[in-house]
């Protein structure tokens, strides 16, 4: 299961350079289009299927982040669509903030 996790991660990640090597789009476009994706394969009930065979590779990609803004919106109302991602979100911002007072930024 690793190993498959590992793949389709790779894959992800693979797709997103080639697209930013062969287009002007930059990261943060590349970034949007993944979470539209991602929102895209849950409405049809495809992303549940990936994360059922790829295991924790498919939950911790950008898509991953679409597909759950998606199932909470369903779930809990458009305007309640960021409380099933707010615990990743607030996460990711204190771990920002804590590894930038550890390591300094080289100049």
């Amino acid at each position: 299961m690793i190993i498959k996790s590992f793949i389709f991660t790779g894959i992800i990640c693979l797709i997103a350079q080639i697209i930013k090597d062969n287009t002007r789009l930059t990261s943060g476009h590349i970034t949007s289009m993944f979470v539209v994706i991602g929102a895209i394969l849950g409405f049809f009930g495809i992303y549940d299927k990936l994360i059922s065979r790829f295991g924790g590779g498919a939950s911790v990609v950008i898509m991953s982040f679409g597909n759950t803004l998606y199932k909470t919106a369903v779930e809990k109302g458009i305007l309640n669509m960021l409380s099933g991602v707010s615990v990743g979100i607030v996460t990711s911002i204190l771990m920002a903030f804590i590894i930038t007072l550890i390591f300094r930024v080289k100049d």
